[in-house]
Order: structure tokens, then C-alpha cells, then sequence
């Protein structure tokens, strides 16, 4: 099942997203509604496809995790069921938006909805779910995080948050936990010019992954949230 981040999510919700404050349940795809997201034009979605999504809130979702990093606690999975491109909003303020130029606009059927750090934390071993991107040259084969050249990290619920570029327009991150010297990667992404991949899975890393996502950690710049809290979790 293939996995995407939208690029973002219909905010067409009747939710003042300019508040001071605002309710976590009432920007969350809900289980058995339907919702709306907009996709990059490579992503080609198919009607009938069930898919996985990231869903953010809404400074992450503009900006990354790297610029709200507590909000990697509020994110979730969303398991959903493509249902078609929505051609019928497309003449609405929302979808004529600039930022919203050469995106296509989805209808999204939601199946189910979990706490994204909570599906991290029960992922099962598997040393083969998936690896960290490589780069070939004439002369030797090396690792993308090889060439980092900026870095940050930061502890959100007792795991590690990586994310780092390089001069070559890739840019990725992790999730993982650290006990003494070991190092257990759980989620993966990795963004280059050729595209985008995600990867899920308890995978401990050794050899060449571990050296240089501990080279990484070392010089990291420790990473803060750019803007006060504002999302109310609770029920009420």
C-alpha cells in the first residue's frame, strides 16, 4: 500500500484556522467521512485505490515537521479509500488559491485514523523493511546521509527526529530510537528530484547506516517549534 503526504489538506471545514486556538477534532479526518486533499500532479492517484496518508497539523503541514517538531505527536495515519479527482470545487476560492496551482484536488473516503507515533512504537522487527538511500559513482557507492550538509534534530515522546539536506536537493528524515549505542530506525523519508519514498518499519541499524546517522546526530542543530502552541487536544 502506497504512502503520501499531501501537499495539503481542503481546509474548506467552516474552522477558523486564524484563531489562537483550535480544536484538534475539528481539523482531523474523521473515520467514515469523507474528506478533501490536493496532490502534486506526478501523484497519480487512482479512483478506487486505498492508500496510506500523513496527515499533519496545520504549521507542520505547511512547513514540515522541522518547523513545528511537537506536532510530529499530533500527526497521524490515515488509511483511505481514493474515491476521485473532485473536479466539481474546482472553481472554488480555496482551489484557485496560488499555492494551490498544479495540484489536483482528491476526494478521499476515510478508513481509519491513528495516532502516527503510536503506530511507530508497535512496528514488529524487521532488518529487511527498508534501507537508507544510496548514491553511485564511477568511483564508489555511498550513503545519501554522507553528504549532509545541514542537519536537525530534536525528542519528541522519547524518539528522535532527524531531518537533513545535501548540496544534491535531497532531503530526508528519520524517526528512531536511541538506547546507549544502538540505534532503531522506524520511519524513513527520503525526497530527491527523482521522487519520494517512505518507509515504515523496526529496523536496527549497523555498519555504514548506523555510522553515518550517528555522524548525523553529532552535529545536528537542535530543533524548536517556530510558533506557540495553538492546538487544543482535549474534548472539550
Amino acid at each position: 500500500m502506497k504512502t503520501y503526504c499531501p501537499i495539503f489538506w481542503s481546509q474548506d471545514l467552516g474552522v477558523d484556522y486564524s484563531a489562537p486556538v483550535i480544536h484538534l477534532k475539528d481539523i482531523l479526518p474523521t473515520v467514515g467521512q469523507k474528506t478533501f486533499a490536493y496532490f502534486d500532479k506526478s501523484d497519480r492517484l487512482q479512483a478506487g485505490e486505498t492508500i496510506l496518508l500523513i496527515w499533519c497539523p496545520p504549521v507542520s503541514d505547511l512547513n514540515g515537521w522541522s518547523e513545528q517538531p511537537s506536532e510530529i505527536a499530533l500527526s497521524h495515519l490515515l488509511k483511505a479509500n481514493v474515491v476521485d479527482a473532485a473536479q466539481a470545487s474546482e472553481a472554488s476560492a480555496e482551489a484557485m488559491h496560488p499555492a494551490h496551482y498544479g495540484k489536483r484536488k482528491y476526494e478521499l473516503d476515510i478508513l481509519s485514523c491513528e495516532r502516527f507515533l503510536s503506530v511507530l512504537q508497535t512496528l514488529q522487527e524487521d532488518s529487511t523493511s527498508w534501507h537508507l538511500q544510496g548514491v553511485g559513482t564511477a568511483q564508489k557507492n555511498f550513503l545519501t546521509w554522507d553528504e549532509v550538509h545541514w542537519c536537525g534534530s530534536a525528542v519528541v515522546e522519547g524518539l528522535t527526529y532527524i531531518t537533513a539536506s545535501t548540496s544534491n536537493e535531497a532531503c530526508m528524515e528519520l524517526i528512531v530510537e536511541e538506547a546507549d549505542d544502538e540505534i532503531v530506525g522506524l520511519f524513513s523519508l527520503h525526497i530527491d528530484p527523482g521522487g519520494v519514498v517512505y518507509d515504515f518499519g523496526r529496523k536496527r541499524l549497523t555498519g555504514e547506516e548506523l555510522r553515518v546517522i550517528k555522524q548525523a546526530l553529532n552535529r545536528a542543530h537542535p530543533l524548536h517549534d517556530s510558533q506557540a502552541a495553538y492546538l487544543a487536544v482535549s474534548e472539550s
